[in-house]
């Protein structure tokens, strides 16, 4: 399974981090910050459309979850905490991930771990916990015109979160 992208974003729909990991993405040519930016607004107003239609069609009593979103192009995997914080991992469709059709709903889940993992352990150790950091006040496209803004880059959460992902059986 090819990692394309990690996102996370704020409940206000802020770009907090990004980070691509495909070859596909990366070789492509240095787009317009305008566009990079229009895809993170694209992908955040998708994750909060179908949150909403989820809550809506979700019995009562029950609470609302979204947890993945497949396409033809890719399947992106989302994870929301409870202060409104949302993780969204871009993958490919490839739905065998080296394993047998029998742990599918094994790997499917697997997802929801490491996402619940990278805001639990990785997020909230490396950036929440670290003295500078203020909720609201991160800097975002690290262009140096943030002065006296935390950056997330300024932490141990990027090399964390690589190591991580790489460690997991279907990151490649």
């Amino acid at each position: 399974m090819t990692v394309h992208a990690f996102h996370i974003f704020d409940r206000k729909g802020k770009t907090l981090f990004t980070k691509r990991y495909s070859s596909i993405v990366k070789n492509q040519p240095v787009q317009d910050a305008e566009l990079l930016s229009e895809q993170r607004k694209l992908i955040f107003g998708m994750l909060f459309s179908l949150r909403e239609l989820v809550g809506s069609l979700t019995p009562e009593g029950e609470s609302p979850a979204l947890h993945s979103v497949r396409t033809g192009a890719g399947t992106l995997h989302c994870y929301e905490t409870i202060s409104g914080l949302r993780m969204a991992l871009y993958t490919n469709n490839n739905p065998n991930m080296g394993s047998n059709a029998r742990n599918l709903d094994t790997s499917k889940t697997s997802f929801q771990n490491a996402l619940k993992h990278i805001y639990s352990e990785l997020w909230v150790d490396c950036v929440v916990r670290s003295p500078l950091y203020r909720p609201g006040d991160i800097q975002v496209d690290g262009n140096g015109n943030d002065v006296g803004r935390f950056d997330i880059r300024s932490t141990n959460f990027e090399k964390k979160l690589d190591a991580y992902l790489a460690s997991m059986p279907w990151f490649r």
